[in-house]
């Protein structure tokens, strides 16, 4: 079985080969899933965040961080899926 630690460095990997462009990603969670075939791996990147007026712009942070979600095979460390992952306190 694949280990947390390679399965996080895999999901990564595929994150950074999508999006060559954007650094800054963190590991947010990991879990194996309860039939313990896929390691779920959810990372996070920071986003930045357009102004709507003078007065937000000093305010609000400059940038606010998204999450993904993906699921690696635990016996070959595939990555299966990358999903976006919404936390219940995230305002849009």
């Amino acid at each position: 079985m694949l280990s947390v630690r390679e399965a996080a460095k895999n999901a990564l990997n595929f994150y950074k080969d999508i999006y060559p462009n954007i650094s800054g990603e963190l590991v947010e969670e990991v879990e194996l899933d309860e039939s313990h075939k896929y390691w779920l791996i959810t990372l996070s990147f920071p986003v930045g965040v357009d102004s709507v007026s003078p007065l937000s712009a000093v305010l609000l942070p400059k940038t606010v961080r998204k999450y993904k979600l993906f699921k690696v095979d635990a016996q070959n460390g595939n990555v299966e899926s990358m999903k976006i992952r919404t936390l219940t306190n995230d305002v849009e």
